[in-house]
Order: structure tokens, then C-alpha cells, then sequence
């Protein structure tokens, strides 16, 4: 049993990376995804450095992360609230 993806959300904004090893290097095969989705309600914060493996980010659009989990495999779909047009899903 493995790890196969990590959700932070202290951050104001919506972040996905690739997967990753343990030392922080792609790893697509093995490798864990990262998603931060910070994006509830509180003011956003920008992006000083884009981090290695960082695929997609957003810093002004409010939604949720919403994650379908199943036995051996996961999908993702970030929802904006309305007004907003950023999506992501994989």
C-alpha cells in the first residue's frame, strides 16, 4: 500500500503538480500528486516561484477541488463558483 496523491489547502489558491518521489523529482510511473485548493473563500495569494512539477495554477478563481475516489484509481474536476470560467480535471 502507497500513497498516490497529497490535498494541502493552506495556501490561497488552486495548484496541481505532477507526481513526484519522495525526493521531489517526476515521477509518473510511482510518483505522488500533489493539489493544493485553497480557493474557499478567503482573499487570494499570489505565486512568488512556480515550484518544479507545478502543472497548473490558478491565484483569482473561488471553487473546490472535488475528488472521485476508487479502487485503484482517482479523477479530479476543480468547479468554479459561478461567475468564474478556471477549471481543471484529470
Amino acid at each position: 500500500m502507497g500513497v498516490d496523491l497529497v490535498v494541502n489547502a493552506h495556501d490561497h489558491i488552486y495548484e496541481r503538480f505532477a507526481p513526484m518521489d519522495p525526493g521531489g523529482h517526476r515521477d509518473p510511473e510511482f510518483g505522488i500528486r500533489e493539489f493544493i485548493a485553497g480557493t474557499g473563500g478567503a482573499e487570494h495569494y499570489w505565486i512568488e516561484r512556480v515550484r518544479y512539477a507545478s502543472q497548473v495554477r490558478d491565484v483569482d478563481t473561488f471553487g473546490v477541488l472535488r475528488l472521485s475516489l476508487g479502487d485503484g484509481g482517482y479523477s479530479w474536476a476543480f468547479e468554479p463558483i459561478d461567475g468564474f470560467s478556471f477549471t481543471d480535471h484529470g
